[in-house]
């Protein structure tokens, strides 16, 4: 929950609109869409509001196209509708409480506000500007309506204001800043030096004796991978193109179908000036004396800048762009199509207000030239047949798999290549073999006892495989040959690491008692170092071991306080920490001191939201399945 509220305050919500209507459309296909409007059942109710098994499905959606492009060729089984499901039901039920509670306290949307919005989304447009048509076509693939589609992305806007609401009441106190600078802005003095793990390893030489015996009492930790190798056959849409022909006919009824698309596409640029209606009737005084300055020949896009209540064109000098007919009100297309290039309406009234309409440009369109058309016509004809034919192909390769131990014959039946894997383990490897799915097939009981074909899988909406395991390697024991190496490595370092402990462990006492560490390293030759006001670097204090170490330490009071940490690579580092200086608030830059601010309210918001959102969660009344 927290970190959806983090989520939402880095900026992630910006994106409604295309997560909630472009992306799934653009990844998923059409088909994918049309399948989410196949029911109504209702998967949850809040509060005697109901969430629909549309609503999920169309969610899913969106939550898997977050993953995919947060996780950089994320494997598609990782975020499957089963995974998925439960997680984005109950972030819907918590979204549908933070609306619900919202519109409670008064809270709302300007209608304004979600219209510009959709009208700048490129998707929608044709030529430049907002399509009405495009737009009921895309979000009706998307299983909406226009009206649905507008109370989504309310619901989700007024469960943004909610947030946004509980955010604004976050805050700092001053004193709780100076206390943050004095810890996060300190500086620490401090001295160490370092006892090598080479130094104490490369005098170590284990004995046979030592290696077999390690050898025998770990026989487990040399065991091999169990591997396997598989043949395949994968099957997409676009190896049964080869298998289609397309029909002159058929091409020709494509061809004739846009040509009447263009003969009846005659587009009108166009450009208006719209007053809002006013109780005193002032536009229509407003809306006469622009009238004069247009009879005075002033440019009309120059009062459209100047007067226009359309915010959405009034920079553009009213123009509208390109229309078809039927893009305006009725009152509008039916004066637009009686007036001539460079003519001005009257006064025309809608129920947006006041408009004067002048028609710019007439612009038939094209007729398309056959020749130029026909391949890409075949070309789709040729796809949307192939995708047709999938499911039937999909089930002869089902069938001819079924029972099988080789895949050879039903490649060479299905005119589809025999593709053949390296060996590799249960964690993967590269290629398909890196999917999960393909993963669990080859090792799944059926495939290494039984030797079977497996399941046809599908690894996404256009791509199924069908495997059957060649050949399978079980896990063994390496030969003492292969680790002798290794074991002489291991023997050394443990050796060496307890005899490192002690002798750090007797230099540590030194210093204790009060030798510096400068004395101590230079009386044993060790490499030694200071530091001196040094600081945490928030970006890259995880990195920085050394440093973190000393940051734990306790402050010291007459006396360094000491301590040890054995690096990653076995090194022994003792060190002294003599002075610490606490951060000073008063000291802070402005911009320093605002961040502070804006960061400690947010953790504060953001605890005070996680409290407030379970409080409304367990007083709902939530039936869910």
């Amino acid at each position: 929950m927290l970190q959806d509220f983090r989520d939402n305050l880095n900026g992630v919500t910006k994106g409604v609109l295309v997560f909630i209507i472009i992306i799934p459309f653009a990844l998923f296909g059409v088909d994918a869409l049309f399948e989410t409007r196949a029911t109504a059942k209702e998967v949850a109710n809040v509060n005697g509001d109901s969430i629909s098994e549309l609503n999920l499905q169309q969610a899913v959606l969106v939550r898997k196209q977050q993953i995919s492009n947060m996780v950089e060729d994320a494997d598609p089984s990782l975020f499957s509708n089963e995974i998925l499901r439960p997680t984005v039901l109950q972030r819907l039920i918590r979204q549908k409480v933070e609306e619900q509670t919202a519109s409670d306290l008064g809270m709302t949307i300007p209608k304004e506000r979600i219209d510009a919005l959709l009208v700048e989304v490129p998707e929608f447009k044709t030529d430049g500007r907002f399509d009405h048509k495009r737009y009921e076509f895309v979000v009706k693939q998307m299983g909406y309506t226009t009206n649905s589609h507008y109370k989504a992305i309310y619901s989700d806007f007024l469960a943004q204001q909610f947030l946004q609401g509980i955010v604004s009441t976050g805050f700092s106190t001053e004193k709780e800043q100076e206390l943050i600078a004095a810890v996060s802005k300190q500086s620490r003095d401090y001295y160490y030096l370092t006892i090598p793990v080479e130094s104490q390893k490369n005098s170590i030489e284990p004995s046979v004796e030592d290696i077999n015996g390690y050898y025998e009492k770990h026989l487990a930790d040399f065991m091999t991978n169990e591997q396997v190798m598989i043949e395949y056959i994968e099957l997409r849409s676009s190896d049964l193109l080869k298998e289609i022909s397309v029909d002159a006919d058929l091409i020709e009824e494509s061809y004739q179908e846009k040509i009447d698309i263009a003969s009846s596409s005659t587009l009108y640029r166009a450009a208006h000036i719209l007053l809002d209606r006013k109780d005193d009737g002032s536009h229509l005084v407003k809306m006469a004396a622009v009238q004069d300055q247009l009879k005075n020949n002033e440019d009309f896009s120059s009062l459209a800048i100047a007067y226009s209540d359309d915010f959405l064109t009034s920079e553009k000098g009213g123009d509208l762009g390109y229309l078809s007919p039927g893009d305006l009100s009725s009152e509008l297309d039916l004066v637009l199509g009686q007036l001539s290039v460079g003519a001005v309406s009257e006064i025309v009234e809608t129920k947006a207000g006041i408009h004067l309409l002048k028609l710019i440009e007439i612009k038939a369109v094209e007729i398309p030239n056959r020749d130029e058309l026909e391949p890409s016509i075949r070309k789709d004809l040729q796809l949307q047949m192939a995708k047709d034919l999938m499911p039937e192909k999909i089930e002869e390769l089902k069938e001819l798999a079924y029972g099988n131990t080789s895949l050879v014959g039903v490649a060479n039946t299905m005119g589809l290549d025999l593709k053949l894997s390296d060996l590799f383990s249960r964690s993967g490897g590269n290629g398909i073999v890196a999917n999960k799915q393909v993963i669990e097939a080859s090792f799944s009981s059926s495939a290494l006892e039984d030797g079977y074909a497996s399941d046809v899988i599908e690894l996404s909406d256009d791509h199924v495989l069908v495997l059957s395991v060649r050949e399978h390697s079980p896990s063994k024991v390496q030969p003492l040959s292969d680790v002798t190496s290794e074991i002489k490595q291991i023997i050394q370092y443990s050796i060496a690491a307890d005899k490192l402990f002690s002798y750090g462990s007797k230099l540590k006492k030194r210093v204790a008692s009060g030798e510096g560490i400068e004395s101590v390293a230079k009386s044993e030759n060790l490499p030694w170092q200071v530091s001196f006001n040094s600081k945490i670097d928030e970006k890259n204090a995880a990195s920085d071991l050394k440093k973190m170490f000393i940051f734990s330490l306790p402050l010291p009071d007459d006396k360094p306080v000491v301590g040890h940490l054995i690096m990653p690579n076995g090194d022994y580092v003792l060190t002294a920490l003599s002075k610490v200086t606490l951060g000073s608030y008063g000291t802070l830059r402005l911009a320093e001191k605002n961040l502070m601010s804006s960061s400690r309210s947010t953790a504060t918001a953001s605890r005070d939201y996680g409290a407030y959102i379970s409080l409304l969660l367990e007083g709902a009344d939530i039936a869910s399945d």
